[in-house]
């Protein structure tokens, strides 16, 4: 198993509509939204170098930055499997397919407490379209 890029990183913040225009500045464009506008996933629209990051407006009890990094690997499911197989990793569920974002899953902390995601474009997923 290995990280074959990343596939985005989810970012906590404060003001979603600021934040939005600040990474507009750097080239991002929103690509779709879920949970009633809170979370925005915004990308470079770059097919060949695609950059992603999800942005989620903060809620009660949680802090501000990184919430998580998401690393594209070839099957989250049998990734998870051979990590497993190594020891030393708790993960938090097993693999599954996010509906709203058409992503097949799997998430662990790293020794620090920074949330490692395996991840891979299954599906299209449901989130609304930004236009």
């Amino acid at each position: 198993m290995k990280f074959l890029g990343v596939d985005h990183i989810d970012i906590i913040v404060s003001d979603l509509a600021k934040s939005i225009e600040y990474y507009r500045k750097y080239g991002m464009h929103p690509e779709g939204t879920v949970d009633d506008g809170e979370t925005v996933f915004l990308w470079n629209g770059d097919e060949d170098s695609p950059v992603r990051i999800e942005l989620h407006k903060q809620q009660e009890g949680q802090t501000l930055g990184i919430d998580h990094l998401s690393f594209l690997v070839e099957d989250p499911k049998d990734a998870q499997k051979e990590i497993e197989f190594l020891g030393g990793v708790e993960f938090l569920f097993e693999p599954f397919e996010n509906q709203q974002s058409g992503r097949t899953i799997s998430n662990s902390y790293d020794p620090d407490g920074v949330q490692i995601q395996m991840a891979r474009q299954t599906s299209p997923g449901t989130y609304k379209n930004w236009e």
